[in-house]
C-alpha cells in the first residue's frame, strides 16, 4: 500500500520512463514531492506547458517509446494542446499526466475546472479522469498500452485528492509485448511485384518509415536502377552523394526530381504518409508500402500494400532478380542527380563580403555537422530551404511534421540531447519560431545540455511573406522587431555570436560545433531567397 503520488512514481521507473517534461503547479503538489525524493527519473521544469508537450513528443520521435509530459489542471492543461497535437498528428506515443481539481468540485464552478476529457479527445486514443485511488493502476496500464499500441496520445487527469491518496495497486514489473508486425496480404505483394517487374522507368519515394530498413530501400533502388526521392524525414535515409538521389518533392523539393517524375512509369512509396498530389503526375502508377493502413492515401491508380519493410523487401529483391535493367534510364537519373548537385551549388555561392541567404546557410551547417548528428527544425522558411541545400549522410531530422507548429526546434532540442547526450544537436529556427519559445533558453541552460542553436534571423516571417506574394497579397504582419539575440543568450549565462558575413560563417558554425556547452548563433540573414517550387512542374498534376 503506498500513497497514488508515489505509485505513478514508482510504476513510470518501472517501466523504463527516464524523464518527465513539465511546469509545476498546486493540483501536483503530492506527486511533484515524490519525485523530488527519488534520482531515477529526471523532472525536466519548463518555462510553458506547449514546450513541455513539444519535448515529449520529440523524444517519442525519436526512440519510438512513449514519453511524459505533465501539467496541472485549467490553464496548464490547455497549454499542453499544440504539443500534444504534434504527437497527434505525427502518430508518436506520448502519455500526458494532468492535475485536475478535487474530487468534490468535479463539474462545478470551482477556478481552473474544465472537463479534461472533453478538451482532449479530438487529440487522445485515450483519455479519463482518477476519481479513486484503486483506479491508478489499471487506468495508467491502459493509458501506456493505448499509446504504444496506436502511436498516439494517451492522457490521465487525477483529482488533486487523489494523489495523496493511499492504492494497493501493484507495481507490474513491465508492460505487455506490442506487436509490430502486420500481417501483409501475398495477393498484394505479388501484385505489386509484377508492376514493378514491368516497370521500365521507376522511381523512389522513402519517407521516414524507410528508416527501418535504410540499406535494404538502397539496394531495392540499385537493383530497379530507381531514382530516389527522400522527404524530409527520409533526409538521412541514403546518402545524398549516392548517383540516384534526385533530392525532395514538393516546395522544399528539387528540379531534377520533377523531371525525372515527369518522365517515369512508376513511383514506389517506402513508408512515407505524405503525398502531395500538385506535385505528382495525373495517371503515374503508384504502389505505396506502409505499416499503417490509415496512412495509405486514397487514390484511385494506387496499388496499396499493408506490410513492414521487412516483409516486402526481401520477397521483391529476389523477385527482380530476373528485371533486366534499364541502363539508359539509371544513366538518366544519374545526369539528374548531377543537377540536383549542381542547382545546391549554384544556390550557395557567394562572395566573402555578402550577407548570408537562409540556403548557403543550410548547405554549410551540411558540411560542417557530424554524420549522425540531430538536426532539429523550427517551421518556416528556412525548413524548405534545409530539404533543398542540406546535403545529408545519415543525419537525423526533427521537425514538427504534420502539425507545422512555430516554437518547436528549441524544445525538440533539448529533448534530443537529454536522450542522446553522446550525440551532437544542432537546432535550426527562425527568429519568429525562437521568439515563441524564447523562455525555454533558460531551460537548456538549467539542464546544462549542450547544444547549438543556430537563428536565422531576417527580422521576417519569411514563409508568411512568401506566400502571400505568391497569392497575390501584400504582405502584412509579417515584420518582425527582435531583440538582441547575442546579449540575451549572455545574460542567461551561455556563449553567443552573431554573423553578419558569408566569410564569417563557417568559423563560427566549426567554433559552436567543437565546444561543449550551450551555444547561440545568431546569423544575420537576407530577406526571404525561397523560390516557387510549382512554377517549374513540366507535367500535369493530380490536383
Amino acid at each position: 500500500m503506498m500513497q497514488v503520488a508515489s505509485f505513478l512514481t514508482e510504476q513510470l521507473k518501472a517501466w523504463g520512463v527516464a524523464r518527465i517534461y513539465g511546469v509545476a503547479g498546486d493540483a501536483l503538489f503530492a506527486w511533484l514531492d515524490a519525485l523530488g525524493r527519488q534520482d531515477d527519473i529526471q523532472f525536466v521544469s519548463c518555462r510553458h506547458e506547449a514546450a513541455a508537450a513539444m519535448m515529449a513528443s520529440a523524444e517519442a520521435k525519436l526512440t519510438g517509446k512513449p514519453a511524459v509530459c505533465a501539467a496541472t489542471m485549467g490553464p496548464g492543461t490547455v497549454n499542453l494542446l499544440n504539443g500534444l497535437a504534434d504527437a497527434w498528428a505525427d502518430q508518436v506515443p506520448v502519455v500526458a499526466i494532468t492535475g485536475q481539481v478535487e474530487t468534490c468540485k468535479m463539474g462545478g464552478g470551482y477556478k481552473q475546472y474544465v472537463p479534461q476529457e472533453d478538451l482532449m479527445r479530438p487529440l487522445c486514443a485515450y483519455t479519463t479522469t482518477v476519481t479513486h485511488p484503486q483506479a491508478i493502476g489499471e487506468v495508467l496500464h491502459q493509458a501506456f498500452t493505448a499509446a504504444a499500441r496506436q502511436k498516439g496520445v494517451a492522457h490521465i487527469a487525477i483529482c488533486k485528492d487523489v494523489f495523496s491518496q493511499t492504492t494497493t495497486s501493484p507495481v507490474l514489473p513491465q508492460l505487455p509485448w506490442i506487436p509490430s508486425a502486420v500481417r501483409p496480404d501475398r495477393m498484394d505483394l505479388e501484385h505489386a511485384a509484377e508492376h514493378l517487374l514491368r516497370a521500365k522507368k521507376p522511381l523512389l519515394l522513402l519517407g521516414a518509415g524507410a528508416r527501418q530498413d535504410r540499406e535494404g530501400c538502397r539496394r531495392l533502388a540499385e537493383q530497379l536502377g530507381a531514382g530516389i526521392l527522400l522527404t524530409l524525414g527520409a533526409k538521412g535515409t541514403v546518402e545524398e552523394s549516392h548517383p540516384l538521389v534526385l533530392g525532395g518533392l514538393g516546395e522544399g523539393g528539387s528540379e531534377a526530381a520533377l523531371q525525372a517524375l515527369a518522365e517515369a512509369d512508376l513511383l514506389l512509396i517506402l513508408g512515407a504518409s505524405w503525398f502531395p498530389r500538385s506535385f505528382i503526375p495525373k495517371g503515374l502508377k503508384i504502389i505505396q508500402v506502409d505499416t499503417n493502413s490509415q496512412s495509405i492515401h486514397a487514390h484511385p491508380g494506387l496499388i496499396s500494400v499493408t506490410a513492414t519493410l521487412d516483409d516486402v523487401l526481401p520477397l521483391w529483391m529476389r523477385r527482380l532478380k530476373s528485371r533486366q535493367l534499364d541502363h539508359a534510364w539509371e544513366e538518366r537519373v544519374e545526369r539528374w542527380h548531377a543537377r540536383f548537385w549542381e542547382e545546391t551549388q549554384s544556390l550557395t555561392k557567394q562572395a566573402d563580403g555578402e550577407r548570408v541567404k537562409p540556403e548557403t546557410l543550410l548547405h554549410t551547417v551540411g558540411r560542417l555537422v557530424r554524420e549522425d548528428a540531430i538536426i532539429t527544425l523550427d517551421t518556416g522558411e528556412h525548413t524548405l530551404w534545409f530539404n533543398r541545400a542540406f546535403r545529408a549522410v545519415a543525419q537525423t531530422p526533427l521537425f514538427s511534421g504534420k502539425w507545422r507548429t512555430m516554437g518547436y526546434g528549441l524544445p525538440a532540442a533539448i529533448a534530443a540531447k537529454l536522450t542522446y547526450p553522446q550525440r551532437q544537436v544542432v537546432c535550426i529556427t527562425g527568429d519568429g519560431g525562437l521568439q515563441m519559445q524564447l523562455g525555454e533558453w533558460m531551460t537548456a541552460v538549467e539542464q546544462r545540455v549542450s547544444l547549438l542553436l543556430i537563428v536565422v534571423n531576417n527580422a521576417t516571417l519569411g514563409l508568411e511573406q512568401i506566400r502571400m506574394q505568391q497569392e497575390g497579397y501584400r504582405p502584412f504582419a509579417t515584420k518582425l522587431l527582435n531583440p538582441d539575440f547575442v546579449r540575451f543568450a549572455e545574460a542567461c549565462g551561455s556563449a553567443a555570436k552573431a554573423v553578419h558575413k558569408v566569410g564569417e560563417l563557417e568559423d563560427a558554425i566549426t567554433q559552436g560545433l567543437s565546444t561543449d556547452q550551450l551555444t547561440l548563433l545568431d546569423v544575420k540573414c537576407t530577406a526571404p531567397t525561397l523560390s516557387e517550387r510549382k512554377k517549374q512542374i513540366p507535367f500535369q498534376a493530380q490536383a
